[in-house]
């Protein structure tokens, strides 16, 4: 340490350090009203402050709670993300967060601690499973932006397996004689609306956000084509941009759902006059003639489908059974995923190879069937 006498009389102690990053060597310093033994003690303990300050910035032992990096993880999402993306990843990590501790240092986690801390939730498997994908997606984020060290966790986290859950690729979808069972039982309730909504899903493989977002103007029966490049986000109610780029597509419209269409457009006109509203919306809530409400139509179809099938889908099994019905039909992985707006075939690639076992199957019982020769 050295002093530097100034104009006004008073003193500038001065240090020099190296600075770890630039290796460049930098100086702090201090002024005081005059010299004197006291000041330069006092001077070299505000000194040293700074240099350990300066240090720490670089080498700082990194004590990130998981609430704070949920909170720049979450800020960082709404740069790159759509709304309803980063709303939804905050429920899921908000709700990771109440069963870890959210002022738990993400250094000092485990993956003994948090297995246990999941198992011991109550939850079930694949809600953990969700947690478990989404937590590693923030850790992940957090290790490479240098929030945390702990690949250790990182590395030795894995989705649970379930011994007990029953539901295998053929529980995702409907077989068609569920689809026509359960159809039937909404035209015999009078239950139109939802009978198109479903009739629609099952017939093209739209996300219910897609179809909800759809305009009378983007079905074409001229050209054959659905276009499909926004959905409805009912959380924010806004309409966005689709899920992925390869989302905005064009779906073929096949025979038989030419005749579907003309049908809802029919009914949607019958309505919309019968309440005096307008709509430009392809399907719209009959009350309001805005959009149709996911929460109220996935409550519908779960009660009815538990009621009519005894077992429960979500809209999202509509989308898996148009799917299956192709695969089923000859179309290859790539076909469907191009059709679903998949980027890759392997998101569909599960539920083809599973239907394609079932027809092999079948043409088996059908060759142990016949006598060649005797």
């Amino acid at each position: 340490m050295w002093s530097e006498i100034q104009k006004n009389g008073t003193v500038k102690y001065c240090e020099r350090y190296t600075d770890p990053l630039t290796e460049k060597v930098k100086k702090v310093t201090v002024t005081m009203q005059k010299a004197s033994p006291q000041n330069k003690n006092k001077a070299t303990r505000i000194l040293n402050a700074k240099i350990d300050a300066a240090l720490d910035s670089v080498y700082a032992d990194k004590k990130t709670t998981l609430r704070e990096l949920h909170d720049v993880y979450s800020a960082a999402q709404c740069v790159t993300y759509k709304l309803s993306t980063t709303k939804r990843n905050n429920i899921i990590i908000n709700s990771v967060l109440d069963i870890l501790d959210e002022d738990a240092i993400v250094n000092n986690l485990s993956a003994q601690y948090v297995n246990s801390r999941f198992l011991d939730s109550g939850k079930n498997i694949s809600t953990l499973n969700t947690y478990i994908t989404r937590f590693k997606a923030m850790l992940n984020w957090g290790y490479k932006n240098d929030y945390h060290d702990n690949y250790r966790l990182i590395s030795k986290l894995e989705l649970f397996t379930d011994q007990t859950q029953e539901e295998n690729t053929q529980s995702k979808y409907l077989e068609p004689a569920e689809i026509t069972k359960l159809l039937e039982y909404m035209q015999d309730q009078n239950m139109w609306h939802w009978y198109y909504v479903t009739e629609f899903l099952v017939l093209t493989g739209l996300r219910f956000g897609e179809l909800a977002a759809l305009k009378d103007t983007d079905v074409s029966l001229q050209d054959l084509t659905i276009h499909i490049d926004k959905t409805y986000d009912s959380n924010n109610d806004v309409v966005t941009t689709p899920k992925t780029d390869n989302s905005i597509r064009d779906i073929h419209i096949q025979p038989e759902l030419i005749t579907v269409i003309k049908k809802i457009r029919l009914w949607r006109k019958e309505k919309m006059l019968e309440r005096n509203l307008s709509t430009t919306l392809f399907i719209p809530d009959i009350s309001t003639g805005s959009y149709i409400s996911y929460a109220a139509y996935d409550n519908y179809l779960k009660r009815k489908s538990k009621l009519v099938l005894n077992h429960q889908i979500s809209p999202h099994k509509l989308r898996h059974t148009h799917a299956s019905l192709l695969a089923a039909n000859g179309m290859t992985p790539e076909q469907i995923a191009r059709r679903l707006g998949h980027g890759r075939s392997d998101v569909t690639q599960d539920i083809y190879i599973h239907v394609t076992q079932q027809v092999v199957a079948n043409d088996n019982k059908t060759i142990d069937s016949i006598n060649l020769i005797s």
